[in-house]
């Protein structure tokens, strides 16, 4: 397959998370903020350093960029 780690992806282009390379403890935070494997996502702000913004849905989260390296999406 081809994905790519979400803090690469550039402002204003959808993807689909597809694996998350993190501990249990930090996969169930994601999944309470909305993030989990399968879960479209439109990327609202990244300027490469940094935190990001996430859309999914209505709502919005940032992202620590270390965080954003284990999670691997495929644009939509």
């Amino acid at each position: 397959m081809n994905y790519m780690q979400l803090s690469n992806l550039k402002a204003g282009l959808r993807a689909k998370i597809e694996k998350i390379l993190e501990k249990k403890e930090i996969k169930i935070k994601l999944a309470s903020l909305g993030l989990g494997i399968d879960t479209i996502i439109m990327m609202v702000k990244n300027d490469f350093i940094g935190a990001i913004i996430l859309a999914i849905k209505d709502n919005r989260i940032i992202i620590d960029r270390d965080l954003a390296k284990k999670i691997d999406v495929k644009v939509l």
